[in-house]
């Protein structure tokens, strides 16, 4: 005989019914008691108002995908044993366990709510909960013992997070999300450098909680640029509807554990919202506009400073490149000597943000004209605690890889500090005075241009910039083309020995066009010691006044 559907309207007791291949139905106002050893087999969908008692089990065991639909009661236990899945289709509680011996349950936009005394057995990378809507797994009455979450944000990932609660016990609520994003659960998907994943974690009473959390993803959910062996665990951070972003700073982030699947662990977690994991993208921003301009590619007349590197024919290509010249796409610090980016900090290796190249061919104030070396110098003791490659343009903004906005150096809490530029033929300037306040939310600019007195001197003879318009503009010092932070045209280590005899091998007349090199001192993509906009001019001339005798040192910084 063949069962349809089972239809309890009244008291009733099952102790067992196996092979049920249709529909199981539960009105409202019904007792359905399953006992201890005893099992409900359903082949079909099953539609519940109201509790499941007992110590028996349901066992939901379909060859195609059955939908459960408990209106928020009670299922003692529940077996999922159906390759082709559960969904959800209503919120449901689990009084003493699920298990998991095939196939997983898709969450839907509906609840699983598992009991604080109910566990969770048999789940792993193919047997789990889909979070794929709204709907969260949650662990009643959360304490500090540790509780694993195995929930993935797809039927093909499988990211569990385990959280305990040293403080007061909640229910806490898990979902797993596809992709991180840059306001937590909207604005723009963020591609590079994190985890392509992020985990929505809830209480049910706000405040009390103290989370231990660690996170588990794949090898193959690290998108480009992810460093396992510097990232951590993230929070983003809205309050009162402005945006604070992501809280994570570089002293946070360490080597992950485990061996694909790898893990992170933050601990003293009082605030739930979103968490990520990965370094620059989730790091805590920290907001500087610096204004500086260089000396060899000043122009007087227009007041800015000439973008011949983004202009200049390339000589591997014999035409101009359509895109940026010879300004390398990745910045050139990296290796350079003389630069070094700091272990603190998540500078080294930035790359022109791809749809930038339109920025670099606008010939106007805010075309790229070079890399920037950015420091960020601890407010009391002085000492460079992080470093960031930046770009500026032609009116001296230094900005982010994106050719527009303020530099951010990422991983440092709002506090106060020094500034310092440097550049990789010019002599590098900080911050004169006391140590002012940076911020995650706010920008802080910095312009160098306007006074000698915005230049730290750093008790060196020289003025701490050169003066490039009648006392009334200044700039960094050009011509360090050895890049040793001394300018002269005689004695050791001189520039003109670098241009003449090791860039040019000792020829006067030789020259190196469509290059991106140190000698380059007016920056115009060619390296030249004689005739028209020779760099041996721009040594002697522009920057030492034509005296070969003159030595100009970077202030102590």
């Amino acid at each position: 005989m063949k069962i349809k559907s089972i239809i309890l309207t009244s008291i009733a007791f099952v102790s067992c019914i196996s092979n049920v291949k249709a529909q199981l139905t539960i009105s409202s106002g019904a007792v359905v008691n399953i006992q201890s050893g005893a099992v409900i087999t359903v082949q079909g969908d099953v539609t519940s108002s109201a509790d499941i008692t007992g110590a028996g089990k349901l066992l939901l065991k379909g060859t195609l995908a059955q939908n459960v639909n408990m209106n928020g009661n009670v299922i003692p236990n529940l077996e999922i044993d159906n390759a082709a899945n559960t969904n959800l289709t209503g919120n449901i509680k689990i009084g003493t366990e699920v298990i998991f011996t095939t196939g997983k349950i898709l969450q839907n936009n509906f609840d699983l709510t598992i009991n604080n005394t109910a566990t969770i057995t048999g789940a792993g990378a193919t047997k789990y909960f889909v979070t794929n809507g709204t709907g969260k797994l949650i662990k009643a009455n959360l304490g500090a013992t540790p509780f694993v979450f195995p929930v993935g944000n797809t039927a093909t990932s499988y990211n569990p997070t385990t959280i305990g609660n040293s403080g007061t016990a909640d229910d806490i609520g898990v979902r797993c999300l596809t992709n991180v994003m840059n306001l937590g659960t909207t604005g723009t998907t963020i591609t590079k450098e994190v985890a392509d994943v992020s985990w929505d974690v809830s209480e049910a009473l706000a405040g009390g909680s103290n989370l231990s959390l660690s996170t588990s993803w794949n090898g193959t959910d690290e998108l480009a640029g992810f460093n396992r062996a510097k990232s951590g665990i993230s929070y983003y951070i809205p309050t009162a509807g402005t945006t604070l972003g992501w809280d994570l700073l570089n002293s946070q982030t360490s080597a992950a554990t485990g061996a694909d699947p790898y893990n992170y662990t933050r601990t003293g977690i009082s605030s739930l919202g979103i968490f990520a994991v990965g370094n620059r993208p989730v790091l805590s921003p920290l907001l500087v506009s610096p204004k500086v301009f260089l000396q060899g590619p000043y122009n007087v007349g227009a007041g800015l400073m000439t973008d011949g590197l983004r202009t200049v024919t390339v000589s591997s290509l014999g035409t101009t490149d359509a895109t940026h010249g010879v300004i390398p796409e990745t910045e050139p610090y990296t290796g350079l000597s003389g630069f070094t980016h700091t272990a603190t900090g998540s500078g080294g290796g930035e790359k022109i943000t791809p749809g930038v190249f339109g920025v670099f061919n606008v010939p106007s104030n805010d075309a790229i004209v070079d890399w920037a070396f950015v420091q960020i110098h601890d407010g009391t003791t002085g000492t460079v605690v992080g470093t960031r490659s930046a770009l500026i343009q032609r009116d001296g903004d230094v900005v982010e890889t994106d050719g527009i906005s303020p530099v951010n150096m990422a991983g440092f809490p709002a506090a106060n500090y020094y500034i310092s530029v440097r550049h990789r033929n010019h002599l590098g300037v900080r911050t004169a005075g006391s140590s002012f306040a940076l911020a995650k939310t706010i920008t802080t600019p910095y312009n160098f241009t306007s006074a000698q007195t915005q230049a730290f001197p750093g008790g060196v003879a020289n003025n701490p910039m050169a003066t490039l318009t009648a006392s009334t503009v200044f700039g960094m010092w050009g011509g360090d083309a050895s890049g040793n932070r001394i300018v002269r045209f005689s004695g050791g280590g001189n520039d003109q020995n670098q241009l003449l005899n090791t860039t040019l091998g000792g020829n006067t007349s030789g020259f190196i066009n469509g290059t991106y090199n140190r000698s380059d001192l007016n920056m115009n993509g060619r390296v030249s010691f004689s005739g028209g906009a020779n760099d041996q001019n721009i040594l002697l001339n522009t920057v030492l006044g034509g005296l070969t005798s003159t030595i100009l040192t970077q202030p102590t910084f």
